[in-house]
């Protein structure tokens, strides 16, 4: 029988089956759950927007912490049919000023980011589109990044209500930083 070190001093046997196989038994979780547990440095941001229009962004996040920042995912909920962009963005957001909650209750760190929603927003130049999605009237989805799309120290995306009919929309944005 092998030993199997677990990094914290506890050894445990390891046995594998007759055609020499290794078998193991894991539990798995997404980053932003490890982030939130040991580091409580992972957030939520929401924008809520009344009459939303074609073409106006409607939630815009800009790091502004040292360490990157890792989108999750992005829900989006919208009244009437959307089609809805993520840009990298420059320039300055103008619109209101959003506080991202943090997920873990327990934590009272706030996110070093500059967050604009709740309205239409101005100011912004695009840069590149990172994703397109459709939502369905009276509908919901979400794009999942798992953390892939990733945001360095003053860099900035945006989310565009890109075509459909003018409605009430909100944006739910899960990011940490790592």
């Amino acid at each position: 029988m092998s030993i199997i070190q677990d990094g914290t001093g506890k050894s445990y046997g390891a046995k594998v089956d007759g055609t020499f196989r290794l078998y193991t038994d894991s539990r798995t979780s997404a980053n932003i759950f490890f982030v939130s547990r040991d580091n409580k440095q992972a957030y939520n941001s929401i924008s809520t927007v009344a009459s939303a229009a074609a073409g106006e962004y409607v939630l815009y996040l800009k790091n502004d912490n040292a360490m990157d920042l890792f989108v999750e995912h992005i829900e989006y909920h919208s009244e009437q049919s959307v089609r809805w962009k993520v840009w990298e963005v420059t320039g300055t957001a103008s619109g209101g000023t959003i506080t991202p909650s943090n997920v873990n209750l327990g934590s009272s760190n706030a996110a070093e980011v500059t967050c604009v929603g709740n309205q239409s927003i101005t100011g912004l130049t695009t840069v590149k589109q990172i994703g397109t999605h459709r939502t369905q009237a009276e509908g919901e989805g979400e794009m999942g990044f798992g953390g892939a799309l990733i945001i360095p120290t003053s860099k900035a995306i945006a989310i565009e209500y890109d075509g459909g009919t003018t409605g009430d929309c909100e944006i739910d944005l899960f990011f940490y930083f790592q």
